[in-house]
């Protein structure tokens, strides 16, 4: 199966566009998810850094906001993963996170039953 942009989103840093090109970069996060891995592009004045996930191996996914973050609505999306040298990862400041955080789950879901990927649960 080839791999397909699900949802493209970034860093909400009051409003700022962010620059993925030029010379001048302002600080930001970018990230994609894809029917396959959840990939982010951090992205500084002078380094650029990337690192993906592949999302049946996914295990939980959590939001927090503060107060300012609920008034904004934005927050922190935390991505927990069975890896055990990368067990999470942390996106930042992303708008209207309870709808990306469901977003991200249902494609997790999904690669999971591609992936073949079961659980058993002790009652």
């Amino acid at each position: 199966m080839e791999e397909t942009t699900i949802l493209e989103f970034e860093s909400y840093l009051f409003g700022m566009k962010g620059n993925k090109e030029g010379i001048l970069k302002i600080p930001k996060e970018y990230y994609e998810l894809t029917n396959e891995r959840l990939k982010v592009k951090k992205q500084g004045v002078m380094t650029q850094t990337k690192h993906d996930m592949d999302l049946y191996k996914i295990n939980d996914i959590r939001v927090y906001q503060r107060l300012r973050d609920k008034a904004m609505n934005v927050g922190t999306i935390y991505v927990e993963s069975s890896e055990a040298y990368d067990e999470m990862l942390v996106l930042k400041d992303v708008r209207d996170p309870h709808t990306v955080r469901e977003v991200i789950r249902d494609a997790t879901k999904k690669a999971k039953l591609e992936a073949g990927v079961t659980y058993r649960q002790e009652i």
